[in-house]
């Protein structure tokens, strides 16, 4: 019976200790309250951290986890230990520097930043002038010589602390503004992309496009514009870009206007939306004055004279008249003749291999869409003669009756 008695025992010592052992495995793991509700169990990682301004927890199941301390309700329990220890012995100490920086540097090690602080601040009330002190609690001398904090000293100066720096009103404002426009232009590519999956057959979608006004929606059109495949919502696109009216959205018209792959309906769209904005045009205008010669090739020079006549951009007929003509250059590669059979001592004659040579070709080329520009802005035709061109346009603005700058 006593041996039945001992065995029980026995087991139950057994049962005992797994469930302690087990509890105090499970108790040993650090846990982080937060402040909006929940617990996260894991290992600090970055202890040195002083003082503490994130959490960096390898959590339970592996995931590594940054969080702001501002975040955290309670401290982990390596920290309230820590805490524990703290009061067994710092409240006893004598009331001296000399104590003070051990314990400051004791809190420091055992990440209990708050703590520290207070020891640095009791040192700051025996020695207000201590100079490690004051750095570690971020005292800096003003130029009056005394002691300010750098909120104080940066404080003074008008500058606010803004995302982590220390900034200005105005350079505050400009980051907001520039945060709130990207947030916008975000919120329009979600916008015109999900107008897209339904366009060009949706009648809703495709009246919400073209009522679209907002500047801010430029980008996102031209975005959209750059990938999409289907010619009806191009020209949907186009024209909502026309609506809202800027110089940038109406630039982009102009860009894609000088798309050599675009085909002649959407390009006729550009120039239509182009000449609902006369105010704009003139800066359109030199937009495509600037593809009017070498190095630009034969077929961009030919674009732009297009859309000149087009659009009615009369004050180009200078730039027109030159362009008539343009000298291109095109560097070949040819096959250059080796050397010709022969024999050389008591070797056999033998067919060296052909080489190669570049080759630059200077060519004219006679526009045919400048000419066609030039006919239609002036009613006159000189063919390519440029020289008499030259001397029409002049006799034109000496006698007022062609006004170069007019249009």
């Amino acid at each position: 019976m006593f041996g039945t008695m001992k065995i029980k025992h026995f087991w139950f010592f057994v049962c005992f200790c797994f469930l302690f052992f087990r509890e105090l495995a499970l108790v040993s793991a650090d846990e982080y309250l937060l402040k909006e509700g929940g617990k996260i169990k894991g290992e600090l990682l970055n202890t040195e951290e002083v003082p503490r301004k994130t959490y960096r927890i390898q959590a339970d199941d592996g995931l590594e986890i940054n969080i702001a301390s501002k975040y955290i309700e309670r401290p982990s329990k390596g920290e309230r230990e820590a805490v524990l220890e703290y009061n067994t012995f710092a409240p006893f100490e004598e009331d001296t520097i000399e104590n003070h920086l051990k314990i400051a540097d004791w809190c420091s090690k055992h990440q209990l930043p708050e703590l520290s602080r207070q020891h640095w601040n009791r040192i700051l009330e025996h020695d207000p002038e201590h100079k490690s002190a004051r750095s570690v609690l971020g005292y800096i001398k003003s130029e009056d010589g005394s002691w300010t904090t750098q909120q104080e000293l940066l404080g003074s100066r008008g500058l606010i602390k803004y995302n982590g720096s220390w900034k200005t009103q105005q350079q505050i404002d400009i980051e907001q503004t520039l945060e709130k426009r990207k947030q916008a232009e975000i919120n329009w590519e979600k916008k015109i992309d999900a107008w897209r999956t339904v366009l060009p057959n949706h009648a809703k979608a495709k009246s919400e496009m073209l009522a679209v006004t907002d500047p801010l929606a430029t980008t996102a059109l031209w975005n959209a514009l750059s990938v999409e495949q289907n010619e009806d919502t191009r020209i949907l696109l186009l024209k909502t870009l026309s609506n809202i009216g800027t110089s940038p959205a109406l630039h982009n018209i102009a860009r894609w206007s000088m798309n050599m792959r675009e085909n002649a309906e959407v390009r006729r769209t550009c120039f239509d939306e182009i000449r609902k904005h006369s105010a704009a045009k003139q800066a359109l205008v030199g937009f495509y004055v600037s593809y009017l010669n070498p190095p630009n090739n034969i077929a961009t020079i030919n674009a732009a004279a297009l859309a000149l006549g087009e659009i009615g951009g009369r004050s180009a007929i200078p730039q027109l008249i030159d362009a008539l003509i343009t000298v291109h250059t095109e560097t070949k590669t040819v096959n250059a003749p080796g050397p010709a059979f022969g024999t050389f001592g008591n070797t056999n004659g033998t067919q060296l291999a052909w080489g190669t040579q570049k080759r630059t070709d200077v060519m004219n080329s006679q526009n045919q869409e400048v000419l066609n520009a030039l006919i239609k802005l002036t009613g006159v035709n000189f063919q390519y003669h440029k020289d008499t061109w030259r001397a029409w346009l002049i006799e034109s603005r000496r006698t007022a009756s062609f006004n170069a700058r007019r249009g």
